[in-house]
């Protein structure tokens, strides 16, 4: 394989790792039309789990998808243009504003369902391909990069070279 990254070694782990991200989300951007699905790929988690929560605001959002909340806002956004969401002020304090689902986004939810089976299977079988349980790995390195943060492990790896 003559690829300059992979030529690199494993100090561009995040290089690769955003790499393939970006090539299954852009292929689930192209697939999602043609299964009926108009939100946005990296939309469809924030879709889940205003089905499965009810209305959140964004914070709290952000807090369940571990996600940024300037992301989160992005991808509201997103789904309010599509109009799969709606956002209105809390009315218990008007600084909060509560997102949910419209009957458009419940119904999205459908197809969405559906093509999870199929995404599920497609992701399956691409990650038997690297041996092992690649899923497990995966969140085996993103718990401990939680437990002692991928910063922390540069800075000891270079006290160690010290």
């Amino acid at each position: 394989m003559n690829d300059f990254i992979h030529q690199q070694g494993p100090a561009f782990l995040a290089h690769i790792l955003r790499r393939l991200a970006d090539e299954l989300v852009h292929a689930a951007a192209d697939w999602y039309p043609t299964v009926g699905v108009s939100a946005p790929p990296r939309t469809i988690s924030t879709l889940l789990a205003l089905n499965e929560r009810g209305p959140l605001g964004v914070t709290e959002l952000a807090g369940l998808l571990k996600q940024s909340h300037t992301l989160v806002i992005t991808w509201i956004k997103e789904l309010s243009r599509l109009s799969l969401v709606v956002q209105k002020s809390d009315p218990a304090d008007r600084r909060r504003t509560v997102i949910s689902l419209t009957a458009k986004g419940r119904k999205e939810l459908l197809q969405v369902r559906e093509a999870l089976e199929a995404m599920e299977q497609a992701s399956t079988e691409l990650m038997s391909l690297g041996g092992g349980d690649v899923w497990q790995t995966l969140w085996s390195m993103e718990r401990a990069c939680r437990e002692h943060s991928f910063l922390e492990r540069l800075h000891r790896a270079a006290d160690s070279r010290k």
